[in-house]
């Protein structure tokens, strides 16, 4: 097991949420939970890791696999300039994570909390299914518990209405 989610189901611990935790082949996109079979009765959510032009600012978005990302609707909802994805390089740098494993868990990394975390408003009530830092493993958790770990961090929560 990764370190990084050694430290992440420890902070779960710690802040006493209750998550189960289910290994699995390696899911490169999160639509592919569902032909795995991998959703385990929860909402299937995607995560990406995007900034600004000028990577001014950092988010990473959370939110229902099957919706398409409008970039520029998000942009224009949250009062920022053109939004992109952000490098790879970036992704590590910041939060610690690689491509096909991005999670807002991985803020846990991000000590001078220059991620900002986008949740989909829609997914507020019930189960998600959620990487940690591992796309070998996935959570089962409460959404609220989610946000209680990131709101944990110090970490800003902006929710996107869907």
């Amino acid at each position: 097991m990764e370190e990084q989610t050694k430290k992440i189901l420890s902070r779960l611990d710690e802040l006493n949420i209750d998550y189960q935790l289910h290994e699995h082949p390696p899911v490169a996109k999160a639509l592919d939970r569902f032909e795995m079979g991998l959703d385990f009765g929860a909402r299937v959510c995607k995560n990406l890791f995007l900034t600004t032009r000028n990577e001014s600012r950092f988010y990473v978005l959370m939110e229902d696999a099957e919706k398409k990302a409008d970039l520029k609707r998000l942009a224009r909802a949250i009062g920022s300039s053109r939004l992109c994805f952000a490098s790879d390089e970036r992704l590590y740098e910041l939060m610690g994570q690689k491509p096909g494993m991005v999670s807002p868990l991985g803020v846990i990394e991000d000590r001078e909390s220059r991620v900002t975390v986008l949740l989909d408003a829609g997914l507020r009530e019930g189960k998600i299914c959620v990487h940690p830092s591992d796309n070998r493993l996935t959570l089962v958790m409460d959404f609220s518990d989610m946000e209680r770990y990131v709101r944990s961090s110090g970490h800003e929560i902006i929710f996107i209405a869907p």
